[in-house]
């Protein structure tokens, strides 16, 4: 009898060992981030007559998909808002679009362009320097962002100044919500003076290979030749 509990004391031992390295298994998960748009700042020099009607930010919700090298990254780019008994609709407005497929490995990038009917997925370098980015500036200055360690990245474009945090911890070698991917690392947080985000937590789960899957029922288009359709 005593034999007997002792295995099964060992049987139980083990499978707790399985579940906690099962729990710390990190090449697959979804980043959740918190992005607020500073509503009043892009307004365009027309549209400040409606400056009283809208708020001042508006804080949504998006996530990153990932498994290993490959992710899927979206937020809501159609905001129905009230405030003082006026409904607004805000339209945010993306180069690239509110889906976004990687492969990174690839180095590769789509995006699926909904002003297009029917809908198009647009394909392009990963890492392609924008036209209106002059320069990065690597900084020595480092940040805690949940308890990540995270480098401060300058992007100065013709747009305005970009800081963004990314960290190395992560087996994803690149991620972001957002437009901002970094070779080095995932984007944790971006400060800018229209736009802001910041993760809010990580799981580390299951993700199916079909989530981080481009659609292949749309039609392909490279970015070259995108703007001409």
């Amino acid at each position: 009898m005593q034999h007997f509990i002792r295995t099964l004391i060992l049987a139980a031992g083990i499978t707790c060992v399985q579940q906690y390295s099962f729990a710390q298994d990190k090449t697959q998960g979804v980043i959740h981030y918190d992005i607020t748009y500073n509503i009043h700042a892009s307004l365009k020099p027309d549209q400040m007559q409606y400056k009283d009607l809208v708020p001042e930010t508006i804080t949504e919700k998006a996530e990153l998909k990932y498994n290993g090298q490959r992710l899927k990254a979206y937020f809501n780019d159609d905001i129905q808002k009230e405030q003082d008994g006026v409904n607004s609709t805000i339209k945010i407005s993306s180069e690239d679009g509110n889906e976004k497929y990687a492969d990174i490995d690839r180095k590769t990038l789509w995006w699926v362009d909904k002003s297009k009917n029917p809908p198009v997925l647009v394909e392009k370098p990963l890492f392609e320097k924008e036209e209106d980015q002059e320069k990065e500036t690597e900084s020595t200055e480092t940040k805690k962002v949940l308890d990540y360690n995270c480098r401060k990245l300058i992007v100065k474009s013709k747009h305005g100044l970009l800081t963004v945090w990314y960290t190395t911890e992560l087996p994803l070698k690149a991620g972001s919500p957002a437009s901002a991917f970094v070779a080095k690392g995932v984007v944790l947080a971006v400060d800018s003076k229209r736009m802001s985000f910041s993760a809010t937590s990580i799981e580390f789960v299951p993700v199916a290979e079909k989530d981080v899957t481009p659609p292949a029922d749309l039609k392909t288009v490279k970015s070259s030749d995108h703007k001409g359709i």
